[in-house]
């Protein structure tokens, strides 16, 4: 069965403290991704990363890209991130 999916795929932290954040979204058949592309994002240090991740839940999800949202257990991943620096 072919369905969309959306995954964090890598979080990396700035020099100075930016947090840049690239979002798999992702056409799979059972467990095969058949099709895939980028989204990505950055969060400045010390940023709101709850007003962001909505911003790009807005954009990803709307017309003309309907893709699904970055799940909550992702945007956790992200915060973890940004406490520990």
């Amino acid at each position: 069965m072919i369905n969309k999916r959306t995954a964090v795929d890598q979080i990396e932290v700035t020099r100075n403290g930016t947090i840049q954040v690239r979002i798999a979204l992702e056409v799979v058949d059972g467990s095969n991704i058949i099709a895939h592309k980028w989204h990505r994002t950055a969060i400045e240090a010390g940023g709101d990363v709850d007003a962001q991740m909505a911003a790009v839940n807005a954009h990803i999800t709307s017309e003309p890209m309907n893709e699904q949202p970055v799940s909550a257990a992702d945007i956790a991943r992200i915060k973890a991130v940004q406490a520990a620096i």
